[in-house]
């Protein structure tokens, strides 16, 4: 009786043992859904190693964007990193979510074809996504550099709506030196693969690095530089409304904000992602 009773009382410590590491564990592992490119490799990449020394093991997967957010509502994961809070504030979801801190920002920019030409000139074809939440951002890219500007046909009180993507041409006029150069609108999924097709590209940079993964730093000619926009846009940590102060929620905010996130997306991916680093969490 005195055997089974030791027995008894060891499997009991045993299992509180196992429940409480448990509980210390889950306290220190934080999981995030995001994109493979490139929020998947900063994290991975640089992120991880930091919380580590912090105590904290980061867990990544990859998650399709349309599922992220729900993803996060639902609690199967502490926090995604894929969208900007412009895309953030349209969720519906029955638990609110919030944006923890803006990280880096993907550079619309002009790619060509031929890496020895870089200078569009009068008669190039120009492919730009056929995504009309994108579109205004592409034209406005190509006129801030003179090469066109956008009719204003395309505007109805203030917004840009109006714009075909079946007859690009008949909502934009090729400024002079470009008067012969040509627009096409392509889907965002065939960009690179039609780049050979066109002399330039005007391609989201998340996609021209998969598109491209071996020389698309090569291929830019130029891209976005408005300050505002790249503060709007700027992809963040989201998370569940009640947890934005949360021990987990804090520890990734602040490894987030260590210099060498910045130094680690300068030198993986240059021009194309910009860290652009903001603590929303107070």
């Amino acid at each position: 009786m005195r055997k089974l009773n030791v027995l008894i009382a060891s499997l009991f410590v045993s299992s509180c043992c196992l429940t409480l590491a448990s509980c210390q564990d889950s306290e220190y592992v934080i999981s995030v859904c995001a994109s493979e490119q490139p929020h998947k490799e900063i994290l991975e990449g640089v992120v991880a190693d930091i919380l580590s020394e912090k105590g904290y093991e980061l867990k990544v997967s990859v998650l399709d964007w349309t599922l992220q957010n729900d993803a996060v509502a639902n609690n199967e994961y502490d926090a995604n990193y894929f969208q900007h809070v412009p895309y953030l504030n349209t969720y519906q979801g029955k638990k609110p979510l919030a944006a923890a801190c803006k990280v880096h920002y993907e550079k619309l920019c002009v790619y060509t074809k031929d890496t020895s030409d870089k200078t569009i000139d009068n008669g190039d074809v120009i492919e730009i996504v056929n995504d009309i939440s994108n579109v205004e951002r592409a034209l406005n890219l190509l006129a801030s550099y003179n090469i066109l500007s956008i009719n204003d046909s395309c505007y109805e009180n203030g917004e840009f709506k109006n714009f075909n993507v079946n007859n690009p041409m008949g909502s934009v006029t090729f400024l002079e030196g470009y008067e012969d150069c040509e627009l096409k609108c392509i889907k965002e999924s065939l960009l690179c693969q039609s780049l050979s097709d066109v002399d330039f590209g005007v391609i989201p940079g998340n996609t021209a690095m998969t598109g491209f993964p071996s020389d698309y730093k090569d291929r830019i000619c130029f891209g976005e530089e408005d300050e505002k926009l790249i503060d709007e846009r700027a992809n963040i940590i989201a998370v569940k409304e009640e947890n934005l102060t949360s021990p987990k929620t804090l520890a990734l905010v602040e490894a987030l904000k260590d210099q060498r996130v910045a130094d680690y997306i300068s030198a993986s991916y240059g021009e194309t992602v910009v860290y652009h680093y903001v603590d929303l969490t107070k």
